[in-house]
Parts: structure tokens; sequence; C-alpha cells
């Protein structure tokens, strides 16, 4: 499944509650050499030179297809001289990552993760979060951001429809329009119950037909009608369906179809589409590990992460950067042009919220 690092399922949500109630809050970790290193910034000379004598760092939940993350890594190893490692464990869920950091507090491995924004108040409340404002800081929106340092939001991501047009020649630009019985068994998304953007995609869909993030129903009610239609039988929205032609119509981040686009070199050719009845964006932020064993690499990526040149490679694998108000882009990247109305950002805990998709999806959407 393509989104395996990004799960966002209620059984996951529910596995990182239990884990907060096991630990409580006089078990969190007293603190390590990463966190004791300062709020920042810290100088860039120092950062750097501290860095390279580290000469490692290690990511968690940032493979290389997601968001160009490839290029983003090979750029900052190339850049600095430091040793990137990411693809042994780039494939972890938010969650999974957190717990992770918890795990191998005595002997960390991974300096730093990226994660959806709902998952990062369970990552303050595990304590294994490092504190860091880097030298971007004030350009980043106060509500992608914690006010503490704990986390930032990179880059963001909007749901879409990535579309096979060797396929399908009247392409669908709402959501209402893949009711269309010429759809039939075109469709393919993930299950909202373990993939992060088709719970996303049931919040865009509620929105589109007069609900909200707190009103999920219409959403609900959408892929019911989907589902007992045929047009979504069931299909995952991974690559290989979408080249193969089981799924000619996928329902995923703008920067997944992007991948794609890149992957398949027009064989099939596919278009991103962003419905113009309701969207929503999906932030991700980057956290240090509290207990990183490269703590200044760590910040060192991070900053590099934020700045222009990071946020140009978010951009060049089809994500939109948060600072893309400061930058200005080469005339090669072509994000999607978005009309901010109809586009919906989700901060915050949304565990209710996965938790009735839980509980609905299956009864209602699926019969079952």
């Amino acid at each position: 499944m393509r989104t395996v690092n990004k799960l966002t399922g209620i059984l996951l949500v529910v596995g990182l509650s239990g884990t907060l109630a096991a630990c409580g809050s006089s078990s969190k970790p007293s603190g390590s050499a990463a966190s004791a290193i300062g709020i920042g910034p810290i100088p860039t000379s120092t950062l750097v030179a501290k860095a390279k004598a580290e000469g490692k760092v290690v990511g968690y939940g940032m493979p290389g297809y997601w968001a160009d993350y490839q290029g983003i890594w090979s750029t900052f190893s190339s850049k600095y001289g430091i040793t990137s490692s990411y693809a042994a464990a780039g494939n972890m869920s938010s969650t999974t990552e957190l717990q992770t950091f918890r795990a191998q507090k005595a002997r960390p491995v991974g300096d730093v993760g990226d994660i959806g924004i709902s998952f990062a108040p369970a990552g303050i409340q595990l304590g294994v979060l490092a504190r860091y404002k880097n030298k971007y800081w004030s350009q980043i929106p106060s509500n992608l951001k914690s006010a503490q340092g704990y986390w930032a939001a990179a880059y963001y991501g909007v749901i879409s429809f990535v579309v096979n047009t060797n396929r399908v020649k009247d392409i669908p630009t709402t959501w209402t329009d893949l009711l269309k019985p010429q759809y039939k068994g075109m469709i393919g998304m993930d299950d909202p119950r373990s993939a992060g953007e088709a719970f996303d995609a049931v919040v865009a869909a509620a929105y589109a037909f007069g609900g909200n993030v707190h009103n999920l129903m219409p959403g609900i009610k959408f892929f019911q009608q989907l589902h007992k239609s045929g047009n979504w039988n069931g299909t995952q929205s991974n690559p290989s369906n979408l080249q193969s032609g089981q799924a000619d119509i996928a329902i995923t981040w703008n920067y997944l179809g992007a991948s794609d686009q890149k992957t398949f070199k027009g064989n099939p050719p596919v278009k991103v589409i962003v419905p113009s009845d309701g969207t929503v964006a999906g932030p991700y932020v980057e956290v240090i590990n509290k207990f990183a064993p490269h703590p200044y690499a760590a910040r060192l990526l991070n900053t590099f992460l934020f700045s222009n040149a990071g946020q140009t490679l978010y951009a060049k694998g089809g994500a939109y950067p948060v600072r893309l108000p400061y930058l200005k882009l080469p005339k090669s990247v072509h994000l999607p042009k978005l009309n901010l109305s109809t586009v919906h950002f989700l901060t915050g805990n949304l565990s209710s919220q996965q938790a009735l998709v839980s509980k609905d999806w299956g009864p209602i959407v699926l019969g079952q």
C-alpha cells in the first residue's frame, strides 16, 4: 500500500493512547544531550561544523518516493558531506516513528521524523520530541508550528484525483463526477481506517457535500454511494494498480500523483486533478528525536528542510512547501493551482474523527 509509512488508522491511534496511559506523566524521559542543546537557532557555522563531526543523520518515516525525499536526502548529503540513512526505516507510520523513538531511547538510532500534524500532540505527550526553532521559524505560519518549538510543518499535499488518461477520456473534476456510471470499477482508494490520505479523502468529500471535519457523515454517505455503484469496489490506489489499469482513477495526495508521473514516464500518462468542490490539505511536520544520537546533524537537516533549497525540493516532488510565499520556484516546477476557498487545512488531534470513520466504515460503506 502506497501510504504504509503514513498510516493514521484508529487502531494505531488506540495503540499510541494505550502507550501514553501505561507510561503516565511520571515515567516520561528526563532529558538527553539532544534536548539540552537549546531551542536555537544555532549559528550556521557552528551547526555545520558540529554536524559534520557527527557525520551521519538517520530519518524515520521519510522514504525516497514521498515528496521527493530521495532528492532531498541526496542534496543534503552532497552539500554537507554527511551520510544519510532513511531507506531501511523509511516505511513507518507516524505512530510507529514516535513509539520507536521512545522504545530506542536507551540506544537511539533515529534522529528525525516526518509525521502527520494530528500526531504532533502525541509526540509531545510521549516526551520524545526535542525543541528547536530553526532560522526560518518566523516565516512558518503560527497554526503550522508548535509555539514551544517541538515541531513545524514543512509541506502539505491536497487530496486529488490521479487519472490514467489513456483509459479515462472524460476527466472527473469534482467529487460528484465520481458517481457517474462511466467510472464503474475505475476508482481506487485505500481503506481510511488504516491509510492517512484515505481518511483525509473522507473529510474532503464531507466538505464537498456540506459537512466538515466535525460532521463527516456526508463524506461517509458519499463513499457508501461510490461503493454501492461499483465505481469503487475496494481497489487500492497504489501505483501498480494505476499503471496496470486496475484503478484508473486514484484518490490520493497530489504529490504521490506527481511521483507516479515521474515514475511512469508516460506509460501510462497520468493527470493530477484537485477537485473543485472541496479538498483538504494535510500538513506533515518535521520533528527531532529528544534522544537523537546525532543531535547537531538532526538540527542541520531540519534547517535544510525549511531552507529555500529544501522547500524547493519539496515543490519539485509535488508538495506545497510551507514557505511558498518566500520562494521563487523554478519555471520547471508546476504545482496544481489551488482555490484556497475550497481547501481546508487539517490540524490538531483528529483521533475522535478517526474513531468515527473506523466505526462506521464497515457497516455503512461496506455493508459488513
